[in-house]
């Protein structure tokens, strides 16, 4: 039999190696939007721009993964935390859309998926929440405690916290649209031959965004040996938001947008 990989190490069965197949994804995310004095333009390679440098999103979800046409797998292979750190991007004579600056997941499942395929920049983190919901039917009924907590770290270091408190009764704020992704996938060639280098547009399909239940937080950055949060500097928060989501990624849902511009690659000593 054929040796298979795509993102994983080569074996004789499809176990080991990314499938363009269909999943389905469900559960919460907390949009956290922010004001940072960093130029978030030094974070998205060219051709991509920000459409304001200066204004950026973090979304921390708490998901479930199953295949679109299938028997749902145990927890421990479907259920998983993510956060990231997101910008919208424009391209010439292209919608605006997502840009994933920093993304972090905790199981290794959730990162093999799409960091090579799709250039999606995920790493392996801790993340823990600490979550208690408003009540009316919509979310967990415990009453009178409304807050979204998240701690995320990597290997004994923490690099964000999250504390909202959300209020059923407050008023809709604005939140960043959703058109889909752009990504950068970057896949350095063999000697003597070019890069990978180029933009992919990320599109999902039959998306649902549940009603929002808003209110205040706090974000708090830190440093690690393979992060570059702190130069973010201390944020402003401006809004924040929890919602019930559902989307499909299908089994191929990116398409070619375009070649990356000149960025600088550090090749070490």
């Amino acid at each position: 039999m054929d040796l298979i990989g795509a993102s994983q190490p080569f074996g004789i069965t499809r176990r080991l190696s990314y499938t363009m197949t269909p999943d389905r994804y469900t559960g919460r995310v907390l949009y956290v939007t922010f004001r940072t004095e960093a130029d978030l333009s030094q974070w998205m390679p060219p051709p991509l721009q920000p459409v304001d440098p200066h204004q950026g999103f973090i979304k921390v979800y708490s998901l479930k993964r199953r295949p679109e046409h299938g028997a749902p797998l145990p927890p421990n292979f479907s259920q998983y935390n993510e956060v990231c750190v997101t910008a919208m991007a424009s391209l010439p004579g292209e919608p605006t859309r997502q840009y994933n600056i920093f993304m972090w997941v905790d199981h290794d499942w959730a990162l093999y998926k799409a960091r090579e395929v799709f250039g999606w920049p995920k790493k392996l983190a801790d993340i823990h929440l600490t979550a208690t919901y408003p009540g009316k039917g919509a979310y967990d009924l415990d009453q009178g405690v409304n807050r979204f907590d998240a701690d995320l770290s990597r290997w004994g270091y923490r690099v964000m916290s999250v504390r909202a408190e959300l209020d059923s009764e407050a008023p809709s704020q604005p939140t960043p649209p959703f058109h889909g992704f752009y990504t950068a996938r970057h896949i350095p060639g063999p000697e003597g031959s070019a890069d990978i280098a180029e933009v992919l547009v990320i599109e999902t399909r039959d998306g649902w965004f549940g009603k929002g239940v808003y209110g205040t937080a706090s974000v708090d950055l830190f440093g690690a040996p393979d992060e570059e949060l702190t130069a973010l500097g201390p944020v402003e928060v401006t809004g924040c938001v929890l919602r019930e989501v559902s989307w499909v990624l299908p089994g191929r849902p990116a398409r070619r947008q375009g070649d990356l511009g000149q960025f600088d690659i550090y090749v070490g000593e």
